[in-house]
């Protein structure tokens, strides 16, 4: 069941992810230009590392808002929901 939740961290998020819009931007500019392939894998785990701390972000305000707030209103489904994104990220 979906619901509005207040998600605290919106702001802060849509920042990363537009930080690492250009870093994807910047990463295809140095694969157009030739630039050594050191270079561009480092870039890449730079956007992979920020990726995983968005993610974290997420499912942190997910698990203290959603999560939480389905609980209280007696929606124990959300428990099994909640349970199989958190596989993904372990």
């Amino acid at each position: 069941m979906e619901h509005n939740h207040n998600h605290t961290q919106v702001k802060d998020v849509d920042n990363r992810l537009a930080t690492i819009e250009g870093h994807i931007k910047g990463i295809r500019q140095m694969i157009a230009e030739g630039k050594s392939c050191e270079d561009i894998l480092l870039q890449l785990h730079a956007v992979t590392c920020s990726l995983k701390k968005v993610s974290k972000k997420i499912l942190n305000d997910h698990l203290n808002n959603c999560v939480k707030e389905s609980i209280e209103q007696g929606e124990t489904e959300t428990l099994e929901s909640f349970a199989n994104i958190l596989e993904k990220y372990i």
